[in-house]
């Protein structure tokens, strides 16, 4: 669906087809946006391995700290030269290879550090390279451009499938609204339970950590 249609049909459904609107084709967009947001970090909806800007990485030598896309969610699978280099946390390196951060050589590991506040997600790369070479990253990522009530021919870059769903977050969104004409706290928790129904719930931070730190565990080395 076009995001002209997309506004068609929330109009249709809000009971907001006649102006003055209750809300604005930019406050709905906004909330498209987010929706749009909040599916991917819930349910992993755009996995990308061949956008340049997102899947590849320079390695550098000396250098073991490398930022990802701002889009990126998760890395599922890394390589170099077609090897696999596995994920792991900081603290199985801590206990099964002390001394990591100093190490060089070929890279074996990685380690994931989610976005935080206005920070990109970047990961780091064990053990420092001491040649240049390439990654290959196949990515769970959000969009890579918002929506935007100017361009209303535009799809969301989900798969075409979930896009009905997406109005659930929208509708969360504009009840949610502070105004007396449109705020309804009841109908926009019946609506954000329906959002979950169909994506499943948010990860938080302790959900994210578990998750490396179910990572294989390091085989001892003599690097």
């Amino acid at each position: 669906m076009t995001v002209d249609q997309l506004l068609a049909a929330f109009r249709s459904d809000l009971h907001d087809e006649v102006t003055p609107y209750f809300w604005s084709d930019a406050d709905l967009v906004r909330y498209l946006n987010s929706a749009v947001q909040e599916a991917c970090e819930r349910a992993k909806l755009i996995e990308d391995r061949f956008t340049p800007a997102v899947c590849s990485i320079q390695l550098v030598p000396g250098q073991s700290i490398y930022d990802l896309h701002a889009s990126v969610l998760e890395v599922k699978r890394m390589t170099v030269r077609g090897q696999v280099i596995d994920e792991t946390s900081v603290e199985d390196l801590d206990c099964e290879s002390p001394g990591w951060e100093s190490r060089t050589g070929k890279p074996r590991y990685f380690v994931f550090i989610p976005a935080t506040g206005a920070k990109a997600p970047c990961m780091c790369i064990v053990s420092t390279p001491t040649v240049a070479d390439t990654l290959a990253l196949t990515v769970y990522r959000g969009p890579l451009k918002p929506l935007s009530e100017d361009r209303l021919t535009d799809r969301p870059e989900i798969p075409a499938r979930f896009h009905e769903d997406l109005r659930h977050w929208v509708y969360r969104c504009a009840y949610l609204k502070s105004d007396a004409d449109s705020f309804d706290k009841a109908k926009a928790l019946e609506h954000e339970a329906l959002f979950i129904s169909a994506f499943g719930e948010r990860p938080d931070a302790n959900v994210q950590r578990k998750h490396r730190d179910r990572a294989p565990p390091l085989v001892q080395s003599s690097w």
